[in-house]
């Protein structure tokens, strides 16, 4: 029984150190500043069994305010490494309203997936990845992970939102399959239509773009007129 419960202790030990969280920001202050960690807007990794090796962090340039920066951690045999990887105007637009609080986030990363995948088994929906998000909410500041679940295709076949702080499930859209021929969409209820305006805007919210990536292409055209 105590071999059991060191296994336990060992196995939730890994889950601490291998999820993204203060782990990042701790990463990034020791890397760029404390300034720059506390400056953080949002968190974004992929992954499908495990939790994500690598993040993609976007914080705000502490010594150039109009400007955004794009940093890398990855996880490492030593810990995590945060490393730069682009920096500009507005790198992230649109970017979350306020920075993220470390200091308020109590759920991390494989929690929150817990969470979610038991909504989707409720859900009767299957899925092989997740996107993660951690950003701040607008309005209370709270941390939250914003996860599009993916099917075996890359599609998206469902999205969350679970509260950093508690745990709580917050938000939850179950995208249906379209086959060969789809039924023709029905206009339902005004309370319906509603509701799925609701919905709409609630996913909407949770599509920041990273805008230096998007637009590459223009960028080298700049850079060799």
């Amino acid at each position: 029984m105590k071999g059991r419960s060191l296994t336990l202790l060992a196995f939730y030990g890994f889950l601490a150190s291998a999820s993204a969280n203060p782990e990042i920001y701790t990463a990034v202050a020791s890397r760029f500043g404390s300034a720059t960690a506390n400056g953080i807007l949002l968190l974004k990794g992929t992954a499908k069994t495990a939790e994500p090796a690598e993040w993609t962090v976007y914080a705000q340039d502490a010594f150039r305010p109009q400007e955004q920066l794009r940093i890398s951690a990855r996880l490492q045999a030593s810990g995590w490494l945060a490393e730069p990887a682009g920096a500009g105007a507005k790198v992230l637009s649109p970017a979350p309203s306020r920075t993220l609080d470390f200091g308020r986030l109590r759920v991390r990363s494989a929690e929150a997936r817990f969470t979610a995948a038991k909504a989707a088994a409720l859900a009767q929906v299957t899925f092989v990845s997740i996107d993660y998000q951690l950003a701040a909410n607008a309005v209370t500041g709270a941390p939250e992970w914003g996860m599009a679940l993916l099917d075996e295709t890359g599609h998206e076949c469902g999205f969350v939102v679970v509260s950093g702080e508690s745990g709580a499930l917050i938000f939850q859209d179950w995208t249906p399959k379209i086959g060969a021929n789809p039924p023709a969409p029905s206009e339902g209820s005004e309370g319906e239509r509603a509701a799925r305006a609701v919905k709409k805007a609630a996913r909407k919210a949770w599509n920041w773009t990273d805008r230096a990536r998007t637009e590459t292409k223009g960028f080298f055209r700049e850079l060799f007129r």
